[in-house]
Formats: C-alpha cells, sequence, structure tokens
C-alpha cells in the first residue's frame, strides 16, 4: 500500500511539474501557430502576422470611414481599376464582416478579373468529395457520441470515455471542415473550438483501456490529467472572450493567422500522445496470456482501436510538420482528417454490427480467421454435427479436465482435423482452442468454489485441468475480472 501510494504521489508531482514547465513554455515561445488554408497556393505565398492592435484600430473605425470603403471600391471599379477596388472590398470585409459585398452586381465591370476572382475564391464556400465526407463523419461521430452514452445495461463509465473519444475526433474533423470548405468566415466563434481538447485524447482513450480491461475504479487523483487541459483552456480563454467582430479579424486575415506559444503546444500534444499511447500498448499487452490465449471479447476491439490511435499519432506528426512548415506537403495534411474519418466509421460499423462489444460481451472474429477458413472444405452441415459432438466432449465427457489436453488430441477424439476443429471453435463459439477449453475449465472452477468450501484454490485448479496456480489465477482473472480469492470474498459478502 505505502509503495502504491509513492509510485502515485511521484507520478502526480511529475505530471504537475511538466504542467508548470508546460506554462512557462507558452508565456517564453515566441513561436507562431497557423491554422490551415488547405490549398497549395496558400502555403507557397507565405504568411502575414496578425497583429490585434491593428484588428482594434478597424473596429474603432467610424460609420462614415467603413462606408467609404465600399463607396471607394465601387468607384475604382466602375473605372475598372480591379486591384484598387479589391483592396477597398477586403478593407471593407474587414470592418463590417460583410461577406455579401462579393456578390454586389455593382462590381460587375471587375468580375472577371484576377483580383477579384482571387477573392471570390477566398471566401467563397466550396464543396467537394472530401469536404462532405468530413462533414458526414463529423456529424456521424456526434450521433455515435449519443448511441454510446444512452445505452442502457452497459458500462456507462467505459461508454463515456470512448464516447468523448470519438464526440472529440468529431468536433475536431467538423472545425477542420470549415476551411476546407472555405466557410470559416460564416462562423467566426468557432475560433480555437478544438483545440482546447488536444490534451485530451490520450488520457479519455487511456482510462477507457484501464476501465474495459482492469474495471478501474476511478480515483480523485486521476483529475490530475486534466491539467494540462485546463491550462490550455485558460490561455486560450482570451480569444474565446472575443467579440464575433473581433474573431472575424483574426479568422479574415489571408494567409492564416499565428498563436504564440504554438510550437509548445505542438509539442506537448506529440508528447501527451506518445506517452498514453506508451501506456495503452502496455495495458494491452499485460492483458494477454503468454499462451496466445487472446481474450476477443475485448482484445481484437482494443487492438484495433490501439492501432489507429498510432496511425492518428503519426499522422498529427506530419500534420504539425506541415504548418510549422518543416514538412513541404501540404496535400498530407488530409492524412490526419481522413485517419479520424476512419475512426468515427469504424466505431459507428461495430456499434451498429456488434453492440455487444460495449456490453463487454462480443465475440468478434478476426479477419485473418476469415481469410484462413475461406478455402475450407468444412461444410456447413459437416460443421454443425461437429460443434454436436465437441459439446458433448466437453460437457458430458468433461475433456478440459485432462491436463493434457491440445488441439489435436481434441480433433483425435472429434474424428477430423486440427484444422476442422480449430474452424468450428472459432466460427460457433467466437474463441480459439486455449480460450474454449479455458471457458469450461473456469465455469466448473466457480461452481466448485460456490459449493464446496472444503477445497483450496489449487485443489479448485488441478481439479478443472489447470497445471499451476498462475495459468489459473490469470484465466479466472479474464473472465471474472477478479481473481480466485476475491471470487470467494465476494461470496463472502
Amino acid at each position: 500500500m505505502r509503495r502504491t501510494f509513492q509510485i502515485a504521489f511521484f507520478r502526480n508531482f511529475a505530471l504537475l511539474l511538466f504542467c508548470f514547465w508546460t506554462i512557462v513554455g507558452l508565456t517564453q515561445s515566441n513561436a507562431e501557430h497557423h491554422l490551415p488554408d488547405f490549398r497549395v497556393e496558400k502555403y507557397e505565398n507565405g504568411r502575414i502576422k496578425f497583429v490585434l492592435a491593428d484588428v482594434n484600430e478597424v473596429l474603432n473605425m467610424s460609420q462614415d470611414s467603413i462606408e467609404a470603403f465600399k463607396a471607394h471600391a465601387i468607384s475604382f471599379a466602375n473605372d475598372n481599376e480591379p486591384e484598387i477596388a479589391s483592396e477597398y472590398i477586403l478593407k471593407y470585409i474587414g470592418a463590417t464582416t460583410d461577406l455579401s459585398i462579393l456578390n454586389d452586381h455593382l462590381f460587375a465591370n471587375i468580375k472577371d478579373s484576377v483580383a477579384y476572382q482571387n477573392i471570390k475564391e477566398q471566401y467563397t464556400p466550396e464543396f467537394t468529395f472530401l469536404s462532405v465526407l468530413y462533414l458526414y463523419a463529423g456529424f456521424l461521430g456526434f450521433y455515435i457520441f449519443l448511441i454510446l452514452v444512452l445505452k442502457k445495461k452497459v458500462d456507462r463509465k467505459g461508454n463515456l470515455l470512448i464516447g468523448l473519444f470519438v464526440l472529440f475526433h468529431s468536433l475536431f474533423i467538423l472545425h477542420l471542415s470549415l476551411y476546407v470548405i472555405n466557410y470559416q468566415y460564416h462562423l467566426p466563434h468557432s475560433l480555437f473550438i478544438s483545440t482546447t481538447f488536444s490534451f485530451l485524447y490520450g488520457p479519455l482513450l487511456y482510462f477507457y483501456f484501464k476501465r474495459v480491461t482492469f474495471n478501474y475504479k476511478f480515483r480523485w487523483w486521476d483529475g490530475l490529467h486534466l491539467i494540462p487541459s485546463i491550462v490550455l483552456l485558460a490561455y486560450i480563454m482570451p480569444y474565446y472572450m472575443m467579440t464575433a467582430n473581433e474573431k472575424f479579424n483574426v479568422i479574415f486575415d489571408k494567409e492564416g493567422f499565428m498563436l504564440p506559444g504554438a510550437y509548445t503546444i505542438i509539442t506537448v500534444k506529440i508528447l501527451s500522445l506518445a506517452v498514453y499511447a506508451f501506456l495503452i500498448y502496455r495495458i494491452y499487452m499485460s492483458n494477454k496470456a503468454p499462451s496466445n490465449a487472446v481474450d476477443k471479447n475485448k482484445m481484437l476491439w482494443q487492438r484495433n482501436i490501439m492501432a489507429i490511435n498510432f496511425v492518428y499519432l503519426a499522422s498529427y506528426i506530419v500534420y504539425a510538420g506541415i504548418i510549422t512548415k518543416i514538412i513541404n506537403a501540404p496535400s498530407l495534411i488530409h492524412l490526419q482528417i481522413l485517419v479520424m474519418v476512419g475512426l468515427v466509421f469504424y466505431v459507428a460499423y461495430i456499434s451498429h454490427e456488434r453492440p455487444e462489444i460495449f456490453k463487454g460481451t462480443v465475440k468478434l472474429v478476426d479477419p485473418i480467421d476469415l481469410f484462413k477458413y475461406k478455402k475450407s472444405g468444412l461444410t456447413p452441415g459437416f460443421s454443425e454435427d461437429l460443434k454436436e459432438k465437441l459439446l458433448h466432449l466437453m460437457e458430458e465427457e468433461k475433456v478440459y479436465r485432462v491436463n493434457t489436453i491440445n488441439l489435436d488430441s481434441l480433433a483425435e477424439k472429434l474424428d477430423t482435423t486440427r484444422h476442422n476443429t480449430s474452424q468450428v471453435i472459432n466460427e460457433h463459439f467466437g474463441l480459439n482452442f486455449f480460450e474454449f477449453i479455458n471457458k469450461y475449465r473456469i465455469d466448473e472452477a466457480s461452481e466448485i468454489l460456490k459449493n464446496k468450501e472444503d477445497m483450496s484454490i489449487i485443489e479448485v485448479a488441478y481439479e478443472v485441468g489447470f497445471n499451476n496456480k498462475v495459468t489459473f489465477n490469470k484465466s479466472f482473472k479474464k473472465i471474472h475480472a477478479k481473481t480466485p480469492s476475491q471470487f470467494l470474498l465476494s461470496l463472502q459478502s
């Protein structure tokens, strides 16, 4: 107990220290961050710094000055001076946030000019296949979140964690979709709307894995994982407090705008994703039996989510390299969005096709097994016969009690091949051989522990076919989420 407390203390202290230096980095960094313009030419032309003082100067202009911008724009358009007219159009938009001026018939004289067309292109929304895909995925994520958190008879805490993980990714997809569509000027309050969640992806997935793997009970100090997000929220809060006009002028900067401390934020996010990805991997590996007896009830789902998370980390590194101009491949910026879209679609598919996964009872079939059995000569009728014989061997003859039983000996009793035996177990029960045998062993062991108080735990293990107490404990905990000793205590209480 004391050692556990010490580990927790130093872990939390290290986290606090890490957050302190994050704050120092945010306050001292001169780095500047860009929200992306997804057109390639925008990355080639460079960027223009946004100075808040300039915005205030525009916002403090009189109504007469603002109307003068429009009047000058119309006047120069009538004189067929598209470059100068376009400059005044931009000044008018910056002062009023009124984009409808671009549709004014008074600019018919210059509507075909390069200068005017550039403005139209820059500030007019445009839908493409990718933008529609992103919007669909984003709204689908919100729907999946509601489905997960409103499910009954499930682990609500676990579902809330994975639901929020999907929700925040969906919000990020929708946020970036505004820039893909070029619609950000119409929704100025979307400024930095998804940035606050940057440091939550890792903790949410980490605690989800702990919850579904170990039935983890949350402690108050787990809230320390939220500190980086709270610090980031406090740092960005001045931008959230801006009026719509002020936010519009931040976004209005021709080539994007820059946020002081961006390199620190990006670096911390990469470190956060990497550290939590490692912790998640450790949880995943610690739950794998040495005999490769994979608990497909959870392991396939966890493996796929973990893999997507690793790909997300890699794609974010590429994304960070592009917006900081370390990587000169702007088109790759879509990679990160596509990874998040893939995540949303995958969770949507599982929640629809395999809703039991969120109740902890599903038996997912590995795609590798589907390919492996594709050319099998086992007919449906023969497969059903083998299944009935197998059930007889397990339930009547209780062959699982033989501690030396293996796939070959079981196949011999069924009078079929090793391959057919493995396929029957996998397709009819969603388990591999080791899982199948151990399930019957643990089921009987549970009954013995309930009814025979005179037998020790090791005696029960030997009785049902296990060779040692370690394997018995590990297999028992996989099914009941508690050791045999804890199981006995729960019976007494």
